[in-house]
């Protein structure tokens, strides 16, 4: 079983040997940021980045970002105990481009560290992108979708497609925002907490622990 250090040693190293600068942690409670109580997300460390008003002397970083979340469009309190995996403290491991790479690089990145570094499985992955959002004038990522058959062998049938509320990231009512992708892990059959629920399907963004 390994450990938080060891997980978090083997993000960021990854990341370094491929030219990513590492950098610390931001503090939980934000310093110079009157919009945030406490910090809730890797990226509000480079915020004035992604809004114009900032720069940075390097061009990709991976840090590994202390979290609360009990308040605010990202609460988290209320799920706490209801499934298997919220959290109001943890870290959330990023990595980072500002202008540099884009889409496919993380796509293929993010597939070796989880499968050539962790060791996942490779037939219990899954990936979802953003299916597009007539309200916001979006149409599907096909972008993403076809990233993700070109940079890893995952079949078109575990790529699918959902709506904003699952793949539609977005810090508030205004500012940064977009369509993302996820990659979801099956637990297996026996990871369904809701065996021989009348009507019950186990499936990603489903309601049973069997996809995280």
């Amino acid at each position: 079983m390994l450990t938080a250090d060891h997980i978090r040693r083997r993000f960021l190293d990854f990341f370094a040997a491929r030219e990513h600068r590492v950098v610390p942690s931001a503090p939980v409670v934000p310093h110079g940021d009157a919009t945030l109580m406490f910090t809730n997300a890797g990226m509000n460390q480079f915020k004035d980045v992604f809004l114009g008003t900032g720069s940075r002397d390097y061009s990709r970083c991976a840090n590994t970002q202390k979290c609360i979340r009990v308040s605010g469009k990202h609460n988290d309190l209320e799920e706490v105990g209801v499934d298997t995996y919220h959290h109001t403290f943890f870290e959330m491991l990023g990595n980072w481009s500002f202008g540099d790479y884009f889409k496919a690089e993380a796509i293929r990145w993010a597939w070796e560290f989880l499968v050539d570094e962790m060791g996942l499985e490779p037939d219990k992955l899954w990936a979802t992108v953003h299916a597009g959002d007539e309200g916001l004038g979006l149409g599907p990522d096909l972008e993403a979708e076809e990233l993700w058959l070109e940079q890893t062998p995952l079949p078109p049938e575990r790529v699918l497609r959902f709506g904003s509320k699952e793949n539609f990231w977005e810090m508030g009512a205004t500012g940064p925002c977009g369509p993302c992708s996820e990659v979801h892990l099956d637990l297996g059959p026996g990871a369904c907490d809701r065996q021989g629920q009348e009507g019950h399907r186990c499936g990603v963004n489903g309601d049973c622990g069997r996809f995280i």
